[in-house]
């Protein structure tokens, strides 16, 4: 196999890492790669890992540190395409795209604190705000269409559309005692997270601590114990005797009583969020839990508020958004000026202990029981400690015959099998001139259609780069026309995107979740796709124009970019019977007892989704299984709670 130069760049790769890949490929070692330290998956938290031990902490030789990926992209499901057909630079995250600054503390302060960089509010496209903006601009639902119903919200003060009473437009049967309202039998319309969050949660054990938990004159000391509390109690917690990791918020929501008409109305692609609910009760409820113990923590004077934020780079008329695949790359650049070994093009596909036949000499000064790594390209590394940065269908694509699985426990086993992979799609689509800001002026919000292929239009969510950001008339750029997770079957056309993509994107295969569309060049396939989205924009906003008395019809878009999160995507944990008591997150860090071998992805944390689940997973393994000290820049008491303790909480001391 072709040598991997240290001057190549990845141009087109999610993260293009500026310092050089190792000169030699290992597959053209006639000796196997040793390395101490061995991270499979060039993620986040792969890149984290590497950081961390090499540059951060400093507690392994840089050279004794080694980074595999399997493709030439860095990121994983974090990826920023730089290189749009005729919008070159226009950074665009079709993958993961933002994090919160309290909500997700270790991201935050990793980003903010420890590598220096940037962020800005994510509702706010133009980069026109301050840095030290008190509150982001909200993200209110303009617009939403379901049943050939719409609702429509204030176009001008952009303030989001309401339901606070029945009315006979509703386009669900509802029956008397279902209605709400003032002078109906409910108040307020039953939703799911009613069923579980607030002061009327089905769940004593958080809506007797909901207020400690949500006043504004909680300290965040007293919310991150009451947290604790909370989390102990739902851990030994059951719904009429059934744990409730074992049960979902749906099953909760029926057996009380909520019709299949309330349930349509609340987890339909238009009006609802159909892709968290049926997680179990227990996952839900700890990732809500701790944000909401988080929000309480105090926050540097510099940056944006408490609130979803993207990070930026540049000054004046040259800052922008840089895309979320900037922090991977900032990490990897200081791994590799450190020495860290990195190879790409290098898709494990075997794990297992070291055998006579591997010719290893063992090194007794090195703890932990020794793996063999085996590449598709023929490479093999020997490693003492593994961090695989892969997600389930990676996982099982190494095999039952791999660690971890082989050794696992049925325990380990039934966990991995419960975590669900949850499909979904992007498609942004460019314009030489914003008529989203031009013509309706929306600079924030969202609206919901039900277009087959427009759901969850985001108006500030796509790269936009205008003359002067006073002036919406100098604006050109992407919008997020769709984002969809959920609904395989296409019923309620959530996956249209997906279906569309060029080619699956699996981890048997060397393919990649990007699609790229341009007007110019529309292969069959395309053209399809690409009318769906023409048609569905225009349908899904034709009515707007009006009532704005704007004047359409909306232009063609140059060039549309997909992203397609079908197999390889997010995670939850479904309802099903556990094998022990013991915390999902503490297992899958280390799986097997005798190997130094941890999951550190989003997939294996309570963080579903989110960068910071793998930033989670990857710190547990550090400080917990190697006794990495806490990082000098990461909240000690979040640290405590969340790292060293896996977020299990702590019960409430007796009183005597």
């Amino acid at each position: 196999m072709r040598a991997t130069s240290r001057a190549a760049v990845v141009a087109v790769a999610v993260v293009r890492v500026a310092a050089a890949i190792t000169a030699a490929s290992a597959s053209e070692s006639p000796e196997p790669l040793h390395c101490k330290v061995s991270i499979v998956g060039g993620g986040i938290g792969g890149a984290y890992t590497a950081w961390r031990l090499a540059v951060d902490a400093r507690v392994v030789r840089p050279a004794d540190v080694c980074l595999f990926e399997a493709s030439t992209r860095f990121g994983g499901r974090i990826y920023t395409v730089q290189d749009v057909p005729g919008y070159p630079g226009f950074a665009t995250d079709i993958g993961a795209y933002r994090f919160h600054r309290t909500e997700h503390p270790l991201t935050r302060s990793l980003v903010e604190d420890a590598l220096k960089m940037e962020t800005a509010c994510y509702t706010d496209p133009t980069l026109a705000l301050p840095m030290s903006v008190a509150e982001c601009p909200k993200d209110n639902a303009l617009w939403t269409t379901t049943r050939t119903k719409s609702f429509v919200g204030n176009l001008d003060t952009l303030d989001a559309w309401a339901l606070p009473a029945w009315t006979p437009a509703v386009p669900f049967q509802f029956s008397d005692a279902e209605k709400w309202g003032t002078t109906a039998a409910r108040k307020e319309r039953r939703t799911l997270p009613s069923v579980f969050a607030g002061p009327n949660s089905m769940l004593p054990e958080l809506a007797t601590r909901w207020a400690a938990l949500t006043d504004a004159n909680t300290t965040y000391e007293k919310a991150m114990a009451v947290a604790d509390e909370t989390l102990a109690a739902l851990a030994v917690g059951k719904y009429k005797g059934v744990p409730y990791a074992e049960v979902s918020v749906i099953q909760m929501a029926r057996d009380a009583g909520m019709s299949a008409e309330e349930l349509a109305m609340e987890v339909g692609t238009s009006f609802g969020g159909p892709q968290m609910f049926n997680m179990n009760v227990l996952g839900l409820t700890t990732e809500l839990v701790r944000s909401l113990a988080t929000h309480h923590m105090a926050l540097p004077a510099r940056g944006p508020a408490k609130a979803m934020v993207v990070p930026v780079a540049g000054d004046g008329a040259a800052r922008k958004r840089s895309g979320m695949a900037s922090i991977v790359t900032k990490m990897l650049e200081a791994a590799e000026a450190a020495g860290v070994r990195v190879y790409t093009g290098h898709r494990a596909i075997s794990v297992r202990r070291v055998g006579e036949c591997d010719e290893y000499d063992p090194d007794e000064s090195v703890p932990g029981k020794p793996l063999a790594i085996e590449f598709e390209n023929g490479a093999k590394a020997i490693t003492h400690r593994l961090f695989l940065n892969v997600g389930k269908t990676d996982l099982l694509a190494l095999g039952a015959a791999s660690e971890p699985i082989k050794s696992a426990s049925a325990d380990v086993r039934r966990r991995v099998e419960g975590q669900q992979v949850i499909g979904g799609s992007k498609m942004y689509c460019y314009w030489p001139r914003a008529w989203w800001l031009t013509d309706l002026g929306f600079s924030r919000g969202n609206g919901r259609g039900d277009a087959p292929a427009v759901h969850n239009t985001r108006y500030h969510d796509g790269p936009v780069r205008c003359a002067d950001p006073n002036d919406y008339a100098t604006c050109k750029g992407g919008l997020l026309v769709s984002y969809e997770f959920g609904d395989p079957t296409g019923v309620a056309s959530g996956l249209y995107a997906a279906n569309h993509a060029d080619a699956p994107y699996t981890p048997l295969s060397p393919t990649d979740a990007k699609t790229v569309m341009v007007k110019a060049s529309l292969s069959p396939r395309h053209a399809l796709a690409w009318k769906a989205v023409v048609d569905g924009i225009r349908a899904s906003h034709g009515p707007l124009y009006g009532r704005k008395n704007a004047t359409g019809p909306i232009p063609e878009p140059d060039v549309c970019v997909g992203g397609s999160w079908y197999d390889v995507s997010m995670h939850w944990p479904r309802p099903v019977p556990r094998l022990s008591a013991t915390p999902s997150a503490r297992l899958f860090s280390k799986p097997v007892r005798d190997l130094h071998l941890h999951l550190v992805n989003e997939a294996w944390g309570e963080m579903v989704g989110w960068a910071e689940g793998s930033l989670l997973m990857a710190e547990r393994a550090l400080g917990v299984h190697m006794r990495v000290a806490r990082p000098s820049w990461l909240d000690a008491p979040f640290y405590k709670a969340v790292i060293t303790n896996f977020n299990a909480g702590t019960a409430a001391p007796r009183r005597r």
